[in-house]
């Protein structure tokens, strides 16, 4: 059986129908599972989405994702504050619609939906790929195998279709569980990981650059081949520039890969209606030990192994993978357990925990942003700016099961597009270029909480003042000084600089675009176009629009 969360009358409002499982624990696990992704095995293949140089032996990527990580406290007392003043699951579309404005608070929350549908195809693209490098890691530990000939695997639609149809049930059987159960098999699944990033980390301590070059011919290449294809590519390594462009504006486009890596640190504060106990300590505890560790995963553990596997040949490896130009294992990125195998075939056993525990993290985050977005779209339902359809709670599972099905659903579209030669980096560049919002409301709303609703800002437990505004004031400044250059360096002035060159041509939808700007576009016209029409059909009900946002969702 399933509830409407919404009643039948005009502004009576009911029970969410969630119910308070989540532990501290659950919301931590919950956190690092929304945003690790792929990066246990292919760690290394992100340094090359953007021209990579090494500073006091730090590479590029470190240094930004340090820098990212030391603002991104600020974000994520912002969002331990504004939840603990809404403990309600909906995250943004609550906080920014109850503060600044409904219309804002459905836009940004409607771009995040966007940008994460995109990365749900993006993981399902990325696990595809991690089921063939599993294999092959087998192929090179047992050479005369059936797994020998794995790199050649997959290269036909058939088997891909089959391979993601798999894929997807898996996510699907992950994603449907109850919500308790859900968050059990989270938290264990996201354990096993971290048990294989540590395998990993201290296993490439036994590697150096010369034994991977030595081991290179197992793979069926060298360390010159790769250099050479590279250099003619147009492969090359840069030094430190802090000069406006490349310089800055190359970091700054970095630091949205870095972005793109980090997102997902602060998810717990979506399910914040269902965190049981003290939310606050709950959310801050969530947000902040996922941030460390997302911090820790793109600095010092990629540094470690991009050091120890050769920082020139996975920087040249990774850039001949992106760019499509004839990267090693017929086409496959620089995959850390695949390449320490061939160094120490022996070892082999460890490295496959770690391929796994890749794969799993992958697959995971799938069934995770899908019930982020649920709550969202529940969040919405509840405000009346969706139809009462998606707020309907599965009494078996506590969750809304229909949108949580439908997510899956979309972002398998995002896979059935690589069918039609739609790339990697043009679903990483549209999901962080329609994050846009996502990053910069809140501190918007860090801001104005005070004198926007007074009431809620009571609430935040930062009320006390330094140098004369509230500590949620400043971090709110803090943030912002950060993000919105940020955004202007490397969303803005590429777009202006598209327009320059390209004309209309720009906002292309064919899939040879890889800017994103024209479907983002679609994207935010066609949200805008939902939010007048509901606000129309409630007018037209009699519903008082504006009372709805002066108080918070049901609990």
């Amino acid at each position: 059986m399933e509830k409407a969360s919404t009643p039948g009358g005009l502004f009576v409002r009911q029970a969410s129908g969630l119910v308070r499982d989540v532990s501290m624990a659950n919301a931590l696990f919950f956190n690092i599972s929304a945003f690790v992704g792929t990066a246990i095995g292919w760690a290394v293949a992100f340094y090359a989405l953007y021209p990579e140089w090494q500073g006091l032996g730090i590479s590029a990527f470190a240094w930004m994702a340090l820098l990212t990580g030391l603002f991104c406290y600020f974000l994520g007392m912002i969002f331990a504050a504004l939840t603990t003043a809404m403990p309600r699951s909906g995250g943004d579309y609550v906080f920014t619609s109850r503060i600044i404005s409904p219309f804002l608070g459905w836009i940004e929350s409607w771009t995040l939906v966007g940008s994460a549908l995109t990365i749900i195809g993006f993981e399902i693209i990325v696990a595809s790929h991690n089921v063939q490098l599993t294999a092959i890691l087998l192929g090179v530990a047992f050479p005369g195998s059936a797994f020998a000939n794995a790199q050649n695997w997959f290269q036909d639609n058939t088997s891909r279709a089959i391979l993601g149809v798999i894929i997807l049930l898996v996510i699907f059987g992950i994603s449907i569980l109850r919500t308790r159960t859900f968050h059990k098999v989270v938290t264990g699944l996201t354990i096993f990981a971290i048990i294989s990033v540590a395998i990993s980390f201290f296993g490439a301590l036994f590697i150096s650059e010369s034994a991977m070059n030595k081991a290179l011919p197992v793979l069926g290449t060298s360390a010159s081949a790769i250099m050479s294809t590279a250099t003619k590519a147009g492969f090359s390594l840069g030094s430190p520039d802090f000069s406006f462009n490349p310089g800055l504006i190359g970091l700054a486009g970095l630091i949205s890969v870095v972005l793109f890596q980090f997102i997902g640190f602060q998810f717990s504060s979506y399910i914040a209606g269902e965190v049981k106990g003290n939310v606050h300590r709950t959310v801050m505890f969530a947000v902040i030990g996922a941030l460390i560790f997302a911090v820790f995963m793109n600095s010092l553990y990629q540094d470690v192994l991009g050091n120890h596997f050769g920082f020139r040949l996975t920087n040249a490896w990774g850039y001949l993978y992106w760019n499509g130009a004839g990267a090693p294992l017929n086409g496959q990125p620089p995959f850390t357990p695949v390449m320490a195998t061939a160094v120490y075939p022996g070892a082999w056993p460890l490295w496959f925990i770690v391929s796994i525990g890749n794969t799993v993290l992958n697959v995971l985050l799938c069934p995770v942003y899908a019930v982020f977005l649920s709550r969202i779209v529940l969040a919405w339902s509840l405000d009346r700016q969706v139809p009462e359809w998606f707020s309907v709670v599965n009494e078996r599972t506590n969750a809304p099961l229909r949108v949580i099905v439908l997510a899956v659903l979309v972002g398998a579209v995002f896979y059935l597009l690589t069918f039609f030669n739609f790339s990697l980096a043009s679903t990483t560049f549209f999901g962080v270029l329609l994050a846009g919002l996502t990053w910069i409301m809140p501190g918007l709303n860090a801001i104005l909480v005070r004198w926007r609703r007074p009431d809620l800002f009571q609430l935040t437990g930062n009320t006390k003042n330094f140098l004369g505004l509230p500590r949620l004031v400043w971090f709110g400044i803090l943030w912002l000084i950060f993000i919105i250059p940020v955004y202007l360096a490397a969303f803005v002035y590429p777009v202006v600089q598209g327009f320059q060159k390209q004309g209309g041509a720009y906002l292309s939808l064919s899939s040879a675009n890889t800017s994103g700007i024209g479907w983002a576009l679609v994207f935010i016209v066609i949200g805008i176009i939902i939010y007048f029409v509901m606000r129309a059909v409630n007018a037209s009900r009699g519903i008082n629009v504006k009372m709805i946002y002066q108080e918070l969702p049901p609990d």
